[in-house]
């Protein structure tokens, strides 16, 4: 999958947040985000996300135009600074949640698909844990798998 953001452009209330933005992201890349405080770097996220519609431009997937596909049609996960996990689950269902909520997948999928994610974040021994027995790092990890095996 290719993400293509071709000259977006998001103003709200008068104030322009993002100014002809071009960005080409390939599929498996790892890609940072870095700039000062105010520079737009959660603006262009959201947009890249779904969560907000560009004033102007295009965001392209696959070269398919999907600047008005809601959040929920897309394939998109997010993991801000101050992460969420629910706080009942353990970090094993934390990070299944989005493959449950897709009803796509088998128990034995998700299974394999979560202690992946979870290997790779190195918290594969913390699956039965609840996030209140976790460390910061360990809960932005679990968020961070979440986001990464949906």
């Amino acid at each position: 999958m290719q993400l293509a953001l071709d000259r977006i452009n998001l103003r709200v209330g008068g104030e322009q947040y993002l100014t002809d933005i071009d960005l080409t992201l390939e599929s498996g890349s790892l890609n940072m985000l870095l700039g000062p405080t105010q520079a737009g770097k959660t603006s262009l996220m959201r947009v890249m996300a779904g969560l907000d519609r560009p004033t102007t431009g295009r965001v392209l997937v696959d070269g398919v135009d999907v600047a008005a596909v809601g959040v929920r049609q897309r394939n998109v996960a997010m993991v801000y600074q101050q992460f969420v996990n629910y706080p009942s689950f353990t970090v094993f269902e934390n990070i299944a949640s989005p493959l449950r909520q897709a009803r796509r997948y088998r128990d034995q999928e998700i299974a394999q698909k979560v202690r992946r994610a979870a290997e790779m974040m190195h918290i594969d021994h913390l699956l039965q844990r609840l996030p209140a027995e976790l460390s910061g790092g360990q809960q932005q990890r679990t968020a961070i798998a979440r986001a990464l095996v949906k």
